[in-house]
């Protein structure tokens, strides 16, 4: 009997589980669900989950309110699971050189009807005082914002699915999509062929082997990105907010009971070739790097303990921005990729985008062109709006 599904979506990380519970609401057929190794068992796994607003450009912030929305209202949205989101806030400290860029990006938020405030050096104080301020030009503060838990929401996002009538298929391999004239056929896996007349990549740095024997260029490197988590000392006291020291080239997440989790805002240890190597634990100067930027931020925390340390892998575009909507060079191809450590914010909008244009031929959330995956090869990289590539993956 042919094995035939009117959406194949490829990935089962937050972005495709996201995708598959979306198209679902809308109605839009038979849906499969692929993924190899395990739901959120890539990158959405390791991901420090923050839930934050703070984009150079307006698009993205749009996208990231969707999912905030979302990740603050999940039993009423979604109605399975649970997303973990902990509303503790989103605290930003700028160095000299980024102060007017970071005015610009809050007044957009504000603009936007976002509650966010660009504060000076003792309103970072007033919110988060145990705070080392002596480097800090500013701030930017977002209350509403804070993190929630990858896993979580990725396998909720499936249960929820399921719930809707998506087959999600655990173990096999997505060995191609298949084409004829120009049109997608279905996907070729390791237990055979599943015929669609649409299919939806999302499988983070493979997508870009997948899409290459049909035309479309997709650079994607991986990147490997250190995060080390301890426990703060007895007398830090209550949790603090999750805090994007651009100062230090660093973030500190409040994770459960007495731990926080530290991570690089720019992780360019360089690409790595293979998942044995992202899979491995963080190097000790990576670790010790971060817990010295940790405690000269928060004195007293060179007594932290470490606790345990684990590194995933980042899917980053040339521009470190990403790429989603369809693909030119194959009718009913779609693809979402290339978040360069962005996609668990940005995962639920995301969704919501690719569904509207699977079904509607359009979405009303955002211009989605400046995301399209041809970009690369025509050479028109998306910059911020103070004109640089954002390299930043916070």
């Amino acid at each position: 009997m042919a094995d035939t599904a009117d959406i194949v979506v490829v990935g089962g990380g937050v972005h495709g589980a996201s995708t598959a519970w979306h198209l679902a609401k809308r109605g839009a057929g038979k849906i499969v669900l692929i993924e190899k190794d395990g739901i959120a068992s890539g990158a959405s796994g390791w991901s420090s989950a923050i839930v934050r607003m703070h984009y150079s450009l307006e698009s993205l912030v749009k996208v990231t309110m969707y999912g905030r929305e979302m990740y603050g209202d999940w039993k009423n949205i979604v109605g399975v699971g649970e997303s973990g989101f902990r509303q503790v806030g989103f605290l930003v400290l700028f160095p000299e050189d980024e102060v007017a860029h970071g005015r610009d990006v809050v007044e957009m938020q504000q603009r936007l009807g976002i509650d966010a405030r660009y504060i000076s050096v003792d309103e970072v104080g007033e919110i988060e005082p145990r705070l080392v301020r002596d480097d800090v030009a500013a701030g930017a503060w977002e209350p509403n914002s804070g993190h929630a838990d990858g896993s979580t929401v990725a396998n909720s996002f499936i249960d929820a699915a399921r719930d809707l009538g998506v087959d999600v298929r655990i173990g096999p391999e997505v060995l191609g999509v298949t084409s004829e004239g120009g049109r997608v056929t279905g996907v070729e896996t390791s237990e055979g062929i599943i015929s669609a007349g649409t299919v939806v990549v999302e499988a983070g740095f493979r997508t870009s082997a997948l899409l290459a024997p049909l035309g479309g260029d997709l650079p994607i490197t991986p990147v490997r990105h250190a995060i080390s988590v301890v426990e703060r000392t007895p007398d830090f006291g209550d949790i603090h907010p999750v805090v994007s020291d651009r100062v230090a080239g660093a973030y500190y997440r409040p994770e459960r009971g007495t731990l926080a989790l530290l991570g690089e805002h720019d992780p360019q240890k360089g690409p790595v070739d293979d998942e044995v190597e992202a899979a491995k634990a963080p190097q000790l100067d990576e670790e010790i790097s971060l817990m010295e930027r940790f405690a000269r931020r928060f004195p007293g925390q060179e007594l932290a303990s470490k606790m345990q340390g684990y590194t995933g892998v980042y899917d980053c575009s040339p521009d470190f921005q990403p790429a989603f909507g369809s693909v030119q060079a194959v009718d009913g191809l779609f693809v979402g990729a290339g978040f360069s450590g962005h996609g668990f914010k940005l995962s639920p909008g995301i969704g919501k985008i690719i569904s509207d244009l699977v079904v509607d031929g359009a979405t009303d959330m955002i211009d989605v062109h400046p995301f399209r995956v041809e970009r690369f090869a025509e050479d028109d990289l998306l910059l911020g709006s103070d004109g640089n590539v954002n390299r930043s993956m916070g």
